[in-house]
Order: C-alpha cells, then structure tokens, then sequence
C-alpha cells in the first residue's frame, strides 16, 4: 500500500483543488491510501510564503514517519520541505512560475524581487526543483440556456485584479441592452441596469452551478493571474471563455472554438468580442458545445485526479 501525504495550500483556488480531490478520492488505484493535511492561510507579520512553508514542515514532519511519500500543493508552501523531498518520493504540485508571482506582486503594487533577493528566489525554487520526483502543473452537463438577452458570467473575489472593473466599463458603453452581466464576487458593486451581483456563493454550491448552467459565456478580464480554476470550470459548464493573455489561461482556450483571447486592460478588443458573441447565439452554441467537449477530453475532474493519483503512486 502507498501512503501519501497530501499538503495542500487553503487559498483562493486551491481550496477548491484540495476538496476537488478529496472527493475524487474513490477513483485511486487499489492499494493507495492519502493522508489529507490542509495548510491554513494565517494572516500576519511574515509573508505567506514564509509562514505557509513553515506551517507545512512542521505538518510534514509529524506525518514523514507514517507515510510512504509526500504531494505537496503548491510551490509556496513547499519552500522549506526541501530537506524531506530527498528522503522519500515527494510530488510538487504547482500553480504559478516564479515569473507569474513577480507579475502578481506588480499587480497588487508590491515591488518585484531584483538583485540578491530575486536571485536568492530562484535559488530555493531550483532547490525545491531538483529534489522532486515528480512535477504536476495545473460535472455535471449544462443546463439549458435561457432565451431573451445573452448573459456574460464573471466570478472573482478581487473585483480589480481579475478586471471586474474593466468588464463593468465595457458593459455599460457597449454592451447594456445587447446582453446582462452576472457578477459573482465579494466586492462591494452594486447592481444596475442589466447587471446582477451575487454574494455568498461558495465554490461548487448548487447556486453557483445553477448560475454556469443559466449564463452564455465566462468573462475573466484579468490583469494577473496563474490558471484561474474559474476557466476549467466554466469550460466544464459549457460557457466560451473570454479572457486575457495572462498566466497559463492560453493553455486552456482554443482561440475562436472555445472562447477568445485578449490583451489585459484592452477595452475596445474585448468590446469588441464580446459585442459579437451577444449578436450571434449560433456562434454562442457551437462554441458552448466545443467548450464542454475541451473540458471532458483534457479537463474532467476525475479523469484529472484519477491520472494525479497514478502518477503520484508511479513514484512511491
């Protein structure tokens, strides 16, 4: 039997990774048991990647007796594990290159590491690196659409970031009237004419399946970020995704079959694309149907973890 030890970052995403997998569990190979050890995020003095790391060692070094090998999700919190990664087969699952956090420093009007500092970074990444056995990177069908005016979903808790405020813009110069906007996020926007907010919805609740099942297309008009689960899931429901050129969102859009892509902060192009999409519900279909065909080839969440939890065993 391989016992694993699953340490899994609780943040944005990944918490809606770490129960994704908890509840795929069932689909392991025979023989595979997983220890699931979540690492809280803890708001403080230390920068998360210093005081997650160190929240995971610890956890890591009561559970290292009783286990065969380690996973351990994502890079920020395996930053001071690397001296257990050498001892026994130990996966690194990860979210984000160090190029991508840099970019997402800027975004959030933080310095980017330069000098001895950068230098320093990338010098514990190839660390953590080279000791890995193994690297991993990152439904129900669609409901019926409803008739009368499109409806374009976005969901994002950082409303600017993931340019919430940019899709707003657009809506109101171009799109009012032509199509509605849902907007699922914790910002403090208020609704309008043709724009719906919702609050409180949590990852993977009935409501907001509901909602991917009732919308026409994902807009995510983010200025940084890694891969946004939010992309994989709205594949998943069906919805063509219009996004922006950032982080690994290229790697799950075919440009013009599942969605289009944009430059951040491009207004007019994705006025633009998102005017033509409202105008033309055939287009809207087949590109709805190509969506959730990506998402059971290349994305299916079982499929997905079912070839995690292969590999992770291939190693041990």
């Amino acid at each position: 039997m391989a016992r694993v030890a699953f340490v899994m970052e609780q943040t944005l995403g990944s918490i809606t990774h770490y129960l994704n997998l908890r509840r795929a569990e069932s689909e392991a190979p025979a023989g595979f048991s997983a220890r699931w050890i979540p690492v809280e995020y803890r708001a403080g003095l230390l920068p998360w990647s210093v005081s997650g790391s160190a929240a995971a060692r610890r956890a890591i070094g009561e559970a290292f007796p009783e286990v065969d090998a380690l996973f351990v999700h994502t890079t920020t919190i395996a930053l001071l594990s690397g001296g257990y990664f050498g001892r026994k087969p130990s996966i690194l699952s990860t979210d984000a290159t160090p190029l991508n956090k840099e970019d997402m420093r800027r975004e959030y009007g933080l310095k980017a590491h330069t000098g001895l500092a950068a230098r320093a970074k990338r010098a514990v990444h190839r660390s953590i690196y080279r000791r890995a056995s193994g690297f991993v990177a990152w439904s129900d069908r669609p409901g019926e659409r409803g008739r009368g005016l499109p409806r374009f979903l976005f969901v994002g808790g950082d409303f600017a970031r993931k340019g919430g405020d940019l899709l707003l813009r657009v809506h109101r110069e171009r799109l009012r009237g032509k199509a509605e906007l849902d907007l699922v996020t914790t910002a403090p926007v208020e609704p309008e004419p043709g724009v719906r907010v919702h609050r409180g919805l949590r990852a993977n609740s009935p409501e907001l399946l509901r909602l991917y099942a009732e919308c026409d297309a994902f807009v995510l008009p983010t200025r940084a970020d890694c891969l946004p689960l939010v992309c994989l899931e709205s594949l998943a429901a069906g919805l063509p995704l219009i996004a922006t050129k950032v982080g690994g969102i290229p790697d799950c859009v075919r440009e013009g079959e599942t969605g289009h892509l944009v430059d951040p902060d491009d207004a007019n192009a994705l006025g633009d694309v998102l005017e033509a999409l409202a105008a033309d519900s055939a287009r809207r279909e087949r590109m709805s149907s190509a969506a959730r065909a990506e998402a059971e080839r290349r994305f299916d969440a079982r499929k997905t973890a079912r070839d995690l939890f292969e590999f992770v065993a291939s190693r041990t």
